[in-house]
């Protein structure tokens, strides 16, 4: 498989890497034929092609996604300064991605900051291996899990949808193929769904990657379990496990952890429909007190408060300028996609 892979790969490749070199032998003849007339021209039209050049390949690696560690991180009271070191950089790259994510919630994003602010202090006070063993267990604890739960949580409604369209769709028809086709559209919308939303720097043909695998071992998984995990739902877990980066890729761990999260996602509604049916019986059977200014939720006293709004709205002040201002932010938003999509989909 990996072979016709690579085949695959050397097969879009070969036209593009021609393309490249019959461009690159025109320029070379065309700035010989100018170094007759002016090599100060010459130098300045070299300088513009190798710009040209070196652009689309910053494109690209500005757009992909950071290398995946090739070696698990060391075990507690175990290994060495370096790779206690290493780890802890790759962990700070791990929650400066993390951070470019545009919709995190504050609470989470305040994590994200405190965890480089921790790492970067250590880094900068001459620490020991076990300081470094310290500042990465607290990254991983305080930053890096509850983010995975945030991911989780966020768009659990959204996943639980899919699966529901699923389940409907299947009870419709009794066709095999039918079902068949409709799991594998329904796992590969969640995986591709948690791909732009976990992740994200990243190219199509990685997103691509990412979907496809996740996609086939929660398929895998939910057969084996035999129908007590939804392959929807574990498809979301698996592509939340694939964008930590700071550890190998390992499908048998990345699948204990799945599990472990789904179950802690699927428990937390049931755990919170308990408080409510305890918190029911407040006292004289109902929700409120007498005086219906005392009101009991999830086994807790809140004291009802009457808050006054007003009804105008502030006028907005125009700001000369505003206008102009806005349209070359325009200008410069299409200029960015349009490189994007022309390196993305070209």
């Amino acid at each position: 498989m990996n072979r016709l892979r690579q085949v695959a790969t050397s097969e879009r490749r070969g036209p593009i890497v021609w393309w490249f070199v019959l461009l690159l032998a025109t320029n070379l003849v065309l700035l010989v034929l100018a170094y007759k007339y002016s090599w100060r021209w010459t130098a300045f039209f070299g300088a513009l092609l190798m710009a040209a050049w070196v652009a689309p390949l910053a494109l690209m690696h500005a757009r992909a996604a950071p290398r995946r560690a090739k070696r698990m991180p060391p075990q507690p009271g175990e290994g060495t300064f370096d790779e206690w070191a290493q780890y802890a950089r790759t962990l700070g790259r791990l929650v400066m991605y993390y951070g470019d994510i545009l919709d995190l919630s504050p609470e989470i994003r305040r994590k994200l900051k405190d965890a480089q602010a921790d790492l970067r202090d250590t880094l900068r006070a001459h620490p020991l291996r076990d300081d470094l063993e310290r500042v990465c267990e607290r990254i991983r604890a305080g930053a890096v899990e509850p983010i995975k739960d945030w991911f989780a949580r966020k768009h659990d409604p959204e996943i639980r949808a899919l699966a529901n369209a699923y389940e409907q769709a299947a009870s419709v028809r009794m066709d095999e193929d039918f079902h068949l086709l409709t799991l594998q559209a329904a796992v590969e919308s969640a995986a591709a769904l948690m791909t732009r939303s976990c992740m994200p720097r990243m190219l199509e043909r990685e997103r691509l990657q990412c979907a496809s695998h996740c996609s086939w071992l929660a398929v895998q998984a939910a057969a084996v379990h035999a129908g007590r995990v939804s392959p929807v739902d574990l498809a979301e877990m698996l592509v939340i496990e694939w964008s930590d980066f700071s550890e190998p890729w390992q499908p048998a761990q990345a699948l204990r952890r799945a599990l472990a999260r789904l179950a802690q996602v699927h428990a937390e509604p049931e755990s919170a429909a308990a408080v409510a049916a305890e918190a029911a019986g407040a006292p004289n059977g109902r929700g409120a007190d007498e005086s219906g200014t005392i009101v009991y939720r999830n086994g807790k006293r809140y004291r009802r408060v009457r808050i006054h709004r007003r009804s105008e709205r502030r006028r907005r002040r125009h700001v000369p300028g505003t206008r102009t201002v806005g349209i070359l932010l325009s200008f410069g938003q299409w200029i960015r996609y349009s490189l994007r999509a022309w390196m993305l989909y070209r």
